[in-house]
């Protein structure tokens, strides 16, 4: 009878797991489709636990002070310490619960459980607050990267030279990057057309523009990317390929 119970009770126990994992997962998944809502200091928060959750305490070295994007995403995962997965799994999922307390009442009353979209990081750009002498840089003092931020198509084309297709700025991105994470489908062609490798990774999390485009559900981006031969399966750093990071209304388009 002894033994009876004890089963009963790992196996409650091991239901319970599995609930709070599906529950992480929809999180995820919830951030993935409402990032561009998300102040950046929140977004920031999200991040540090979900590498918290996935991977464990930080176990990367510090960026350089020039990769301002880069280094505020590694603070906020390695001010967590030696934190548990289960905890982490915990704060990110309250923490999405109070930024969007209608899909927690959702999850509650048992809709929107369904699977559909891997756990993964929003491979979309954290932006962090805006630096008064970057805003107002002039236009004498830009280079090729912040033109495509600003989405300034004929700059850009004036601009570009074979060197810079293959270039990374100081965050890790490359113009492919930029452009994808902007949904500006008329710079990301011109750069593919221009030779512009399509598989180009990131520094940080080795992603390719197709785990941005998917990530983001930029849908024109991502059948622009696959006419120029992306390769659906590249992974990234988590070994994750653009499948596991895409948002749900994207998937049939990778098929």
């Amino acid at each position: 009878m002894e033994s009876q119970q004890s089963g009963d009770s790992d196996w409650e126990f091991d239901e319970l797991e599995d609930e709070n994992d599906v529950i992480f997962t929809k999180a995820t998944q919830q951030v993935q489709k409402t990032h561009d809502k998300i102040m950046p200091n929140d977004l920031l928060q999200l991040y540090g636990l979900f590498k918290q959750a996935t991977v464990g305490k930080c176990n990367t070295s510090k960026p350089s002070m020039f990769a301002m994007q880069a280094r505020a995403k590694w603070s906020a995962w390695e001010e967590l310490g030696s934190m548990s997965s289960e905890k982490a799994k915990e704060l990110y999922v309250e923490t999405v619960k109070q930024l969007d307390p209608h899909w927690y009442e959702q999850i509650q009353k048992g809709e929107n459980m369904s699977g559909g979209g891997g756990t993964g990081w929003v491979v979309h750009s954290i932006e962090l607050p805006p630096d008064d002498v970057l805003t107002h840089k002039p236009d004498c003092e830009k280079t090729i990267f912040d033109f495509v931020k600003d989405r300034n198509f004929s700059k850009v084309e004036e601009m570009l030279n074979p060197s810079d297709l293959q270039a990374l700025d100081e965050t890790g991105l490359g113009l492919i990057h930029w452009a994808t994470d902007a949904n500006n489908v008329q710079i990301l062609s011109l750069l593919l057309s221009s030779g512009c490798p399509v598989d180009l990774q990131d520094a940080e999390q080795r992603q390719t523009a197709l785990h941005y485009a998917t990530s983001c559900g930029h849908s024109e981006c991502i059948r622009l990317l696959l006419q120029y031969g992306a390769d659906k399966m590249a992974k990234d750093i988590d070994g994750q390929t653009c499948v596991d990071v895409a948002d749900t209304t994207v998937l049939s388009l990778l098929n």
